[in-house]
């Protein structure tokens, strides 16, 4: 059976929803008008206040990033006064404390981590080895973990730790994308070698050959599998 038509007429008599429905929150709002106001000012000033602090992060960032420049300058004034100690010395503790300048600008993000990485291959080239550590262990999660690895593993193999340099290069290993992957194994094989454990040296000296043919340290690899095997 088709539905009762409504005629027109009666539509028009009945109120309609959307109108009244508009009609009370228009009269809720003059009634609680104050409170309204009250609430619309709170959340202007919380927008504004979030805005404020995103401009100041990027700001914040900006300067980081701006002094850290200043800092890799340094950094690379250090490489090249080799034949200097005094100037190397001095430009290395330069650049550590701009690096530092720039984490007390901006302590977040990518950008703190390469003042962090940074800081520690500054303290490892003063010989501070504790500091580097310290500076390098911040780097353990995220982009710069392959380098942070890496940074502590020669701070132990220098401070004459092997077991610990090993357990670092060790977890450089075992991570298949870290470009820094060639290096750990022969960082694991001369710590083999150190702990008086021969057969495993020379897999790990065979496997960083076998890994980087083209490498730099080739000769080396290649004298100390010689020696290993001799």
């Amino acid at each position: 059976m088709p539905p009762k038509k409504v005629s027109r007429k009666k539509l028009l008599k009945e109120p309609d929803e959307f109108i009244s429905t508009t009609g009370k929150v228009l009269q809720f709002l003059r009634e609680h008008q104050r409170q309204v106001t009250t609430l619309a000012l709170i959340a202007i000033a919380v927008l504004i206040a979030g805005a404020g602090a995103y401009y100041y992060l990027l700001w914040q960032e900006g300067k980081a990033q701006a002094v850290q420049q200043q800092a890799l300058q340094l950094y690379q004034e250090a490489l090249s006064a080799s034949a200097d100690p005094d100037k190397e010395k001095e430009s290395y503790k330069r650049a550590r404390e701009k690096f530092q300048e720039a984490l007390s600008f901006f302590s977040r993000s990518r950008v703190s981590q390469v003042s962090q990485i940074y800081i520690g291959h500054s303290h490892y080239a003063l010989k501070e080895y504790d500091q580097a550590i310290q500076a390098y262990s911040r780097c353990l999660a995220g982009f710069f973990r392959p380098m942070a690895l890496d940074g502590l593993a020669y701070c132990y193999e220098a401070k004459g730790d092997f077991s610990q340099a090993l357990e670092q290069y060790l977890k450089g290993i075992e991570e298949e994308s870290n470009p820094l992957r060639g290096e750990a194994l022969v960082g694991a094989a001369r710590c083999y070698e150190a702990l008086n454990q021969k057969p495993k040296a020379l897999e790990y000296y065979q496997k960083a050959l076998a890994k980087s043919p083209k490498s730099r340290l080739v000769e080396y690899m290649q004298k100390k599998i010689n020696e290993l095997t001799g």
